[in-house]
């Protein structure tokens, strides 16, 4: 992976009156790279460059220092630490970076942190650190001045600053509105047309990923039966096929808005999801198809088959695996979480009131050691097969996939959901970095080489 990168502190001479732009380089950093005094090379930083001349000059440590002008030019940040620099001999040009940003919508709070996603994002910059390199949040905007507004954590929290046009940018805009608006398509042609590469760029839907994945035969035993909520005819014949019905929002998220249909005595019984929603009934298919109509406000909803997902004391449990592309551009397991719904709740989400454990202890606990890893080995291969073929049919890039897998009553494991923006809520017990971290970062690192190739 390594493009001779090295860590290298960058310092700025005051203001100063050369007409010349002179970049000095510590004299051991300016033989290894093979420099002339005096000759001409190019400094770059995101999407802009300035050619230099270079000289050495004595230093205790690994150093470059730019002019004040050069500095103001590259919008560069003050670093205190060394930040990765590499020289490309082929090209005599030096390049500071790369530069790694999350696009967000979120703004910070008036404690100046980021909320939920605090810990996270101070765990990606610390990790980015860690390698020199620089890592910051960007929201919407124009990249035509080829500089960009950030936010970097500093002292007093989250300061905006200009900065160089990130290097690869991980989408976790949280507004499936923002995502669908004009300003987002004008980013992403902006993003296209000066090969930055983006990853995680879309929600996605539930019926679009029930429809991508019907088109792998091996996938299709795992498939709840599904279709979009819209008319009687494709309603009526659904309802009669199954005995438990799931009524969920196409691009719902934290099982909110979700409703449990089940046939009792003839009549229709309509359980919502969340605490106080209180339960219908419909005496008639007219009635029920009728009150879904109501429930659903005009958006768009599917129909899923319900699975009679395995329990333990009356908790429903399903499992949250979350996957990474490592370097060889191939899905490996992050983490794997049992996710066990409160008694009697219809849905087993942390936001639904779900407690949550290590997925393969949870086995453990419940199964005889042969059966927990046979199980465990079931779900690791669904969730990865599942990403595989998202990749596969989605011409967007997915560097991250928060996908949940239940088991039957049965044993027989099923595809509940995927999620392009998985929660990054702290869930503590790892040493420094959560895994999810380091991933991200590493799928960062290979984008950013795979660009460079």
């Amino acid at each position: 992976m390594n493009m001779n990168h090295q860590r290298v502190f960058i310092t700025v001479n005051p203001a100063e009156t050369r007409k010349k732009a002179l970049l000095f380089i510590e004299e051991n950093l300016f033989g290894e790279w093979g420099l002339h005094f005096g000759e001409p090379v190019r400094i770059i930083a995101g999407c802009r460059s300035i050619p230099v001349l270079v000289q050495p000059f004595p230093a205790s440590n690994p150093t470059l220092k730019l002019s004040y002008d050069m500095n103001q030019f590259l919008s560069l940040p003050a670093f205190s630490d060394p930040i990765s620099v590499s020289f490309h001999p082929e090209g005599r040009t030096i390049q500071i970076g790369p530069f790694f940003a999350a696009l967000t919508n979120q703004t910070p709070l008036q404690d100046g942190s980021l909320g939920e996603m605090e810990r996270f994002y101070q765990e990606m910059t610390s990790y980015c650190n860690q390698q020199g390199i620089p890592f910051y949040l960007v929201k919407l905007q124009s990249l035509q001045e080829g500089i960009i507004e950030g936010l970097m954590t500093g002292q007093n929290g989250w300061e905006t600053v200009t900065l160089p046009v990130p290097d690869v940018l991980y989408n976790r805009i949280h507004s499936r509105k923002l995502e669908a608006s004009h300003s987002f398509e004008l980013f992403k042609i902006e993003l296209e047309a000066r090969a930055i590469p983006m990853f995680n760029g879309r929600f996605l839907s539930k019926y679009d990923v029930h429809q991508l994945l019907n088109q792998e035969y091996e996938l299709l035993p795992s498939l709840p039966d599904t279709i979009l909520f819209s008319e009687r005819e494709t309603f009526l014949p659904f309802i009669e096929k199954h005995s438990i019905i799931y009524f969920k929002p196409a691009s719902g998220s934290q099982g909110k808005n979700i409703c449990r249909l089940t046939q009792v005595a003839g009549k229709w019984k309509i359980e919502p999801s969340g605490k106080k929603q209180e339960l219908h009934f419909a005496d008639s298919v007219e009635e029920l198809f009728n009150t879904l109509k109501r429930l659903s406000k005009k958006q768009v909803f599917i129909l899923q088959q319900g699975i009679s997902l395995f329990e333990t004391d009356r908790r429903k449990v399903d499992f949250r695996i979350l996957l990474h592309q490592n370097d060889q551009l191939k899905w490996k397991i992050s983490s794997m979480v049992a996710r066990i719904g409160e008694q009697g709740a219809i849905v087993s989400n942390l936001a639904q009131g779900g407690l949550m454990k290590n997925g393969s202890d949870f086995l453990k606990e419940i199964f005889d050691y042969p059966e927990a890893g046979r199980l465990y080995q079931k779900l690791i291969r669904l969730a990865k097969n599942t990403a595989r073929a998202i990749i596969e049919h989605h011409d967007e890039s997915f560097g991250e996939l928060g996908i949940d897998v239940a088991l039957d009553a049965d044993g027989h494991p099923w595809i509940i959901e995927v999620n392009s923006k998985p929660s990054k809520k702290f869930q503590g017990n790892y040493e420094t970095f959560r895994p999810s971290v380091k991933s991200i970062i590493d799928f960062m690192l290979t984008l950013n080489y795979e660009k460079h190739r």
